[in-house]
């Protein structure tokens, strides 16, 4: 699974000031690497390492099972792995991709870039306004759709085939209008291979996921065709 948290950049500087400020640099325990995408001159790539007890990264790989390989090499003196987090500034778009979930990690990532570039980067999130509009100009399919604070519960989720006909739905959409908050869809976007397949649009977290089952990751171009949708979207007047 792909997982991308969107930030907004604000001021944003010149393409040559980012990679100055970024690349090469340690800051709080992670070291950065950024360079012009050589795909397109409106692009950064950056990425960003750092060190993770060994103990975690390898429950996370393996689960349980890894608790006799981590014996084994924290007696041989390995502590810690380091790890690698993908990141990509959009010069048009203003945005910067974390390819990663929300959590510490992400969080520290962004409070270095922060710091180093001296901008702002704020969550791009989506009201339901939005997602509704995602789903009507940009989806071939709604297939999973989770309303907050419906009768009285945190959350109710639908899941099924072509939500976007499902009576269930049209009846959450009607009556409590505000309270769409993520969605799955299948995109219209080009795809390299031909074959569609589900992205998750948090509207709270910013957060998209692609997931179809087979492969872990995405093509860049598909990537950044759907963060150009989200984006673009996020722009539009709330309805």
């Amino acid at each position: 699974m792909t997982t991308i948290t969107l930030f907004k950049i604000e001021p944003l500087p010149t393409r040559d000031d980012i990679i100055d400020r970024l690349n090469g640099k340690k800051n709080n325990g992670c070291w950065l690497k950024a360079k012009a995408s050589k795909y397109n001159e409106n692009e950064i790539e950056i990425d960003v390492w750092y060190e993770e007890d060994i103990e975690i990264g390898l429950k996370r790989a393996f689960s349980d099972e890894a608790y006799e390989m981590v014996e084994y090499l924290k007696a041989n003196g390995k502590e810690k792995v380091v790890r690698k987090v993908y990141c990509f500034i959009n010069l048009e778009l203003r945005t910067l991709e974390i390819y990663r979930g929300v959590d510490f990690i992400t969080h520290k990532i962004k409070g270095i870039i922060e710091n180093l570039l001296e901008v702002t980067l704020s969550t791009i999130c989506l009201d339901a306004g939005h997602l509704m509009h995602i789903t009507r100009k940009h989806s071939s399919e709604l297939k999973q759709a989770m309303f907050k604070y419906i009768h009285g519960l945190w959350y109710t989720i639908i899941r099924g085939r072509h939500l976007e006909n499902n009576r269930k739905y049209k009846d959450y959409i009607v009556s409590k209008p505000d309270s769409l908050r993520c969605i799955s869809i299948v995109p219209k976007i080009k795809y390299l291979n031909g074959n569609g397949y589900s992205v998750t649009i948090n509207g709270d977290k910013g957060t998209i996921k692609m997931w179809d089952g087979m492969f872990k990751w995405k093509p860049r171009l598909e990537v950044k065709q759907i963060v150009s949708m989200v984006v673009n979207v996020a722009g539009l007047p709330s309805f």
